[in-house]
């Protein structure tokens, strides 16, 4: 489930397509390209069938309030492969990275 962003998504394109080339500079393994569409992940699946149907019609039509973001945090996450009833992802915080609002980097 992820919700949208709105805001100044020509600059976020730009900072996806910028890390997507710097990773396979990197000699990263990346997926095949696509076009990045801002979004902020707010829950996972655990692939076992579940509907999502009872969710959507819940979240129909909702609008969050606004709100900014200060830092680009990149996170490394760990997803279970053993099969282990009740292992969770785990997450790894990488790096972060203030974010500003303009060219003089004032927020």
């Amino acid at each position: 489930l992820w919700a949208g962003v709105a805001g100044d998504l020509d600059a976020l394109r730009l900072l996806a397509e910028r890390s997507d080339a710097a990773a396979r500079r990197a000699g990263i393994a990346m997926e095949e390209h696509r076009r990045y569409r801002a979004h902020l992940t707010v829950a996972r699946g655990r692939g076992d069938g579940m509907d999502p149907g009872p969710f959507l019609e819940v979240l129909d039509g909702f609008e969050g309030g606004r709100w900014e973001a200060g830092e680009l945090t990149l996170v490394r996450s760990r997803l279970p492969v053993g099969g282990v009833r009740g292992e969770r992802p785990r997450y790894e915080r990488v790096g972060g990275w203030p974010l500003g609002g303009g060219a003089d980097g004032a927020g």
